[in-house]
């Protein structure tokens, strides 16, 4: 019966019959006043406000609020938030209701927002209950674009995890690659490198030549002076390896007092200058607390039919003729 009444309100034209509302209808309705409010207050897909016949808004609920992004709208004009398209406004006759389709301003002037729903006149009142039924082209075209935006950012952010991600890998490839106390590179990769290297010269006929430096007696620097004392003592040494080689060189700890210098692109001539350098610049250095040691030196140019077991083979066996 509640929805039979209801209806004839909101049908076009059609009086309200307060006789034919019955006492418990009436009560019913009376004790949940508030409820009732509160419901339209909060449901979010309702407009619902009220004006006087001028159109002067009179109340208007969270919904209505939020649209034009306001926080109060009283005795404020309608009209201000129509279209100024929109010249004339259709209402009811006293205690009657119209069928009515709005326009609604949205936060920006060139967003509307379309409502329908019905309008009831009572005690020169209007009363609004509307719906929202559609996008109008500018809402969705801003809302497209809030997307895209978001879609940017979340791409942006996952592009620069893959960065980290990638440059947390690299950082591990190379710390593998690399001697824990010299900072040179390790005996793993010089197998990698060389193996490469030889792979090219073999390819495109260019020379390549190695360089095994070995420290004479470095135990006892280690009993002497400490284990400590003697790892400072090899990562200076490492250092002065880098220093006096170029920057296409590179330089490998194999042993834990040798250590191998590869050089690209570089025949027996310039092996044995770089050779003798390192080995006059390492004896003449004094080194952590004032440790001085003595280096031994060998250089050997790499064959076409070289391997990384063949090179590293000869240059010890040369190593140890030459001492």
């Amino acid at each position: 019966m509640f929805e039979k009444y209801l209806r004839k309100i909101f049908e076009k034209g059609e009086p309200i019959e307060y006789k034919k509302i019955n006492d418990d209808l009436r009560n019913l309705l009376q004790a949940n006043f508030d409820f009732l409010i509160n419901y339209i207050n909060e449901l979010g897909n309702i407009v619902f406000f009220i004006t006087d016949r001028d159109l002067i808004i009179k109340y208007a609920n969270k919904t209505f609020l939020r649209y034009v992004n306001l926080e109060d709208v009283l005795d404020k004009s309608l009209k201000i938030f129509l279209p100024p398209y929109i010249k004339y406004l259709p209402t009811p006759e006293n205690e009657k209701s119209e069928k009515i389709l709005l326009h609604l301003k949205c936060r920006k002037p060139d967003v509307n927002i379309s409502l329908d729903g019905y309008v009831l006149a009572s005690n020169n009142l209007l009363i609004f209950f509307l719906e929202r039924r559609g996008f109008i082209y500018h809402e969705l075209f801003e809302k497209i674009s809030d997307l895209n935006n978001e879609i940017a950012r979340l791409t942006r952010e996952s592009q620069k995890k893959d960065i980290l991600i990638e440059n947390l890998k690299n950082e591990l490839k190379e710390t593998l690659r690399k001697d824990l106390v010299t900072e040179v590179f390790n005996r793993i990769y010089l197998k990698e490198i060389l193996e490469r290297e030889i792979g090219k010269k073999r390819r495109y006929k260019i020379p390549l030549s190695v360089v095994l430096v070995d420290i004479d007696n470095f135990k006892q620097i280690n009993q002497n002076y400490g284990r400590t004392t003697g790892d400072k003592v090899l990562k200076q040494f490492g250092k002065l390896l880098i220093e006096n080689t170029r920057m296409v060189d590179m330089v490998f700890r194999v042993e834990d007092d040798n250590f191998i210098l590869l050089l690209p692109n570089t025949n027996i001539d310039g092996a044995t200058v770089v050779s003798k350098k390192i080995k006059n610049v390492a004896n003449s250095t004094l080194f952590e607390g004032n440790i001085s040691m003595s280096v031994n030196t060998t250089a050997l140019e790499c064959e076409e039919d070289d391997t990384v077991e063949t090179v590293i083979d000869k240059v010890y066996k040369s190593l140890q003729s030459s001492i």
